[in-house]
């Protein structure tokens, strides 16, 4: 069934993770570099401790993805939602124009937040409306996903980054700008020409209380930006967190008001994790529920279902993440960098590397620490280091597109019933095409250090490329044919 399809990707990579670990040798870093060691396989039971391990460290995602699910249940419950949706879609006699808003929304802001997780909030919503729009289930995922992964690419909010490769959020500023904007714009044009949208005939209906599932919307995506945007990361502003220690530390009879009301774990704005967006999802929904007049009963209905509904997506998550701890703990991977670090074409190496973190290491805050900590040990070359930086955020985020471990995309397949192997058919020549053009991005940011090899790469995934768009061509004559030959046989 297609809805299991994701969990058999994630099992079958994971199995080849531990066909791998009984192949290649371990290796850690050492305080004179990386040592080798034995082979160190994964077991079943190192399997299954794993998962324990995988559940523990990310629970905190685990239970953000949960609040998504009571939100939207809470929302439907009421009767509203599909009849907003519908009235929303209905605005848009050009039906493009939804996409191009819906690829600006989900990947500036992305960018802008340097994390993926928040904007997963819209991203159920978003879709809704698009497939209200007349679009397929895989141009709505594009437009909504797709663009929070290659607006991640953009990304100026990297710390781990800046804190192993010694770089600042301005390196390589311009680069990303520039690789965001084309990232962007060819997501659009892709995603927009020769859609075809169905002819859906849509009518607004008047719906009661229903302007106040907009608002939420609305309220919530200012709370998420001021909330988990690095103010001070970017632009040096403390106001907020001054403002957040002012009242901290206000006290009646020696007691925080604020500790007392909202919980010392709300920290500034600027500073939220997926923790705070979590009870602020909570909030809302049970303030949306009292509105909706759902009662004590409805509510608990609704959360059931809610976490009945996102189970399977937080489960994507941990069984993801189980091939992180996996490889990990294994340390195959790091002798594979090891060895991939050591050849001649510096550049090619890191852009290598960066697409195999993203299947190994699916989350990007561990992913970062672990590979680039690595790399850097390999490379020795400072200079070469301050590109690793831009090579890494780039090449990883595009091979989330395809990763068979991407976590938000596998979600976004799983709530379309969007089989793995039918969104590779359709985002393959989209995902070429992109990375030559990081490639040659990087090429030229670090032309100085390139070798003839990367050159005959570069030649190499061209050839690929146009032989893919020839061949698709060349398939869509012969089915426009052969539909034109069936027609007039029908006629005659």
């Amino acid at each position: 069934m297609k809805k299991y399809n994701v969990f058999k990707v994630l099992i079958l990579t994971l199995l080849a993770a531990i066909v791998v670990s009984f192949l290649i040798p371990q290796s850690q870093l050492g305080y004179s570099g990386i040592e080798k060691g034995v082979i160190h396989p994964i077991t079943l039971w190192d399997s299954v401790s794993n998962g324990l391990t995988s559940f523990s460290v990310f629970i905190s995602s685990f239970v953000f993805i949960l609040s998504i699910g009571i939100l939207y249940s809470v929302l439907k419950k009421s009767d509203k939602y599909d009849a907003v949706i519908t009235n929303t879609a209905a605005k848009f006699k050009k039906k493009g124009l939804f996409i191009i808003i819906s690829i600006l929304t989900f990947g500036l802001l992305t960018a802008v937040i340097g994390d993926l997780m928040p904007m997963l909030i819209f991203a159920p919503a978003f879709i809704d409306i698009a497939k209200k729009l007349g679009y397929d289930s895989k141009r709505a995922i594009a437009a909504t996903v797709g663009a929070m992964i290659l607006g991640f690419a953009g990304s100026l909010n990297t710390n781990y980054a800046n804190q192993i490769l010694g770089t600042t959020v301005s390196s390589n500023i311009f680069v990303k700008i520039i690789a965001l904007a084309i990232a962007l714009t060819l997501l659009i044009l892709f995603t927009v020409i020769k859609a075809n949208p169905k002819d859906t005939k849509l009518e607004k209906t008047k719906v009661k209380k229903g302007i106040l599932i907009p608002i939420v919307f609305d309220v919530l995506l200012v709370l998420v930006i001021l909330g988990t945007v690095p103010w001070k990361t970017y632009f040096g502003f403390e106001g907020f967190e001054t403002f957040h220690t002012a009242l901290t530390e206000f006290k009646v009879f020696d007691i925080s008001l604020y500790n007392a009301v909202l919980g010392s774990t709300l920290l500034a704005f600027g500073t939220w994790t997926t923790y705070a967006l979590t009870l602020l999802i909570l909030t809302i929904s049970v303030v949306l529920a009292f509105v909706f007049k759902l009662k004590i009963n409805g509510l608990c209905e609704a959360i059931s279902n809610g976490i009945k509904k996102a189970l399977p997506y937080a489960l994507i998550l941990v069984l993801a993440n189980v091939i992180l701890v996996a490889v990990y703990n294994s340390g195959f991977f790091i002798t594979v960098i090891d060895s991939i670090g050591k050849m001649n074409d510096k550049i090619l190496s890191g852009t290598t590397v960066s697409a195999l973190s993203a299947v190994a290491y699916p989350d990007y805050s561990y992913a970062s620490q672990f590979t680039l900590s690595t790399i850097s040990t390999v490379i020795s070359n400072t200079d070469i280091k301050l590109i690793l930086g831009v090579i890494f955020q780039l090449i990883y985020s595009l091979v989330l597109l395809v990763s068979p471990t991407s976590i938000i995309m596998l979600m976004a397949l799983r709530y379309e019933d969007v089989r793995y192997k039918d969104w590779i058919k359709y985002i393959y020549k989209f995902f070429l095409a992109l990375l030559i053009i990081f490639f040659v991005i990087i090429m030229i940011v670090a032309h100085q250090y390139i070798k003839t090899v990367s050159y005959i790469v570069l030649a190499v995934l061209v050839v690929i490329l146009v032989l893919f768009v020839i061949l698709s061509l060349t398939k869509g004559k012969k089915t426009t044919k052969k539909g034109a030959k069936n027609k007039k046989e029908n006629d005659d």
